[in-house]
């Protein structure tokens, strides 16, 4: 299931939400863990990547 973050419009805290993709996009909305407020919404942030696949030096065969 998807990791989703929200933010309460109410007392302005940030939760974090597991759920089905079919459940949010059927209008599923969290309560908030803090205040127990329904005005809520997503927020989106960076995510951060990184890759362990090493790039032949240069002049090298990959497949040698």
């Amino acid at each position: 299931m998807p990791f989703y973050t929200y933010i309460c419009e109410d007392c302005e805290s940030e939760f974090d939400m597991f759920t089905s993709i079919k459940k949010k996009e059927a209008g599923w909305k969290p309560v908030c863990s803090n205040c127990g407020s329904v005005k809520t919404r997503q927020i989106f942030s960076a995510v951060a990547m990184t890759s362990d696949i090493q790039q032949p030096s240069q002049g090298s065969s990959c497949c040698a």
